[in-house]
């Protein structure tokens, strides 16, 4: 299986983002122990490493949420791991509130420009930034370098749209069944998986011809209500695991089958996920809980628990 340069194998440390309290925090990921706390110039959401593996890119989102920005950012961090610091900031060049943020293989950051009604290709070190209009407040992003496209779902539209890496032009859409949420691509990249905003379920796409293949439930998370869901696939492409945030539930599935394998409830309000470097264990993100929890990922039992500074959303094992 092709290498997923947004999702690499893990290691032996973990940093989160807490963006409640504007900082980032690193973790010894096998103790689960506190090791520093960085102070950040914003409220930031996303982390992504790039292609050197010790620089790590973050969206300085700004202050609110999705819909209620108060004070939108227009800044992408760049963390040095080594030194744990923040280096310098790269600016967007609007008032985007940047949200989700991911490399190709050419060492471009694709960023989520939410309030531009675009997603951005950000040459890093030059500092040069492309935009692309997609015409609708793109909140996630992912990549398939099989096949050479950036998605970019829409949370206000049952619409994902397909970008062209190569031209950086849009090149279709997909319609999404019950709103789009959180999406990624396994690492093979033939695989679009998208979760859904008004049902609890997620949706298998193929990422070349944009078919929808197959809906799975979320089993133990119905989530009529409208919520964030967001999904992960494992690095080793053995798992997909997906959160519900109202719902305070998490599931994983095994990716040959999409056969859901355990379904577990969460401290308040599940985010992002990681995975640790034995290929047996996953993270979550739980944002109101300001928990970083730590599962199994063939039984969902939880393992173990860490406190973070408040509203933790991402994390990256490293």
């Amino acid at each position: 299986m092709d290498a997923d340069i947004n999702n690499r194998p893990g290691g032996p440390n973990l940093v989160v983002t807490c963006k409640t309290a504007n900082t980032i925090q690193f973790f010894d990921a096998a103790t689960l122990a506190l090791t520093a706390t960085l102070a950040m110039p914003g409220s930031t959401h996303e982390l992504i490493q790039g292609t050197d593996g010790n620089t790590v890119y973050g969206s300085i989102y700004g202050g609110g949420i999705f819909g209620k920005n108060k004070d939108p950012d227009r800044r992408i961090a760049v963390l040095d791991l080594a030194s744990q610091a923040l280096v310098r900031t790269i600016d967007a060049g609007g008032t985007y509130a940047p949200h989700s943020v991911m490399m190709d293989r050419d060492g471009v950051l694709w960023v989520s420009a939410e309030l531009g009604g675009a997603v951005l290709a950000i040459e890093p070190d030059a500092g040069n930034v492309t935009r692309i209009d997609i015409r609708g407040a793109a909140h996630w992003i992912a990549v398939s370098h099989s096949a050479d496209k950036v998605f970019a779902s829409f949370k206000t539209s049952n619409t994902v749209v397909a970008i062209d890496r190569a031209s950086r032009s849009v090149a279709g859409t997909l319609a999404i069944p019950h709103g789009a949420e959180g999406i990624a691509v396994t690492p093979d990249g033939e695989t679009l998986f998208v979760c859904a905003h008004r049902r609890g379920v997620v949706h298998e796409f193929d990422a070349r011809t944009h078919a929808l293949r197959a809906t799975h439930d979320i089993a133990g998370a119905p989530g009529e209500a409208n919520q964030l869901r967001r999904v992960r696939v494992s690095p080793d492409g053995r798992h997909v695991c997906v959160s519900s945030h109202v719902d305070s539930f998490a599931a994983v599935y095994e990716a040959a089958t999409m056969k859901q394998v355990a379904g577990f409830a969460t401290p308040k309000a599940p985010m992002g996920f990681g995975f640790a470097a034995d290929g047996r264990h996953g993270f979550l993100c739980c944002h109101d809980a300001a928990q970083l929890v730590e599962f199994d990922l063939a039984s969902g039992r939880i393992t173990r628990q860490a406190a973070t500074d408040a509203g933790c959303e991402f994390v990256i094992a490293y």
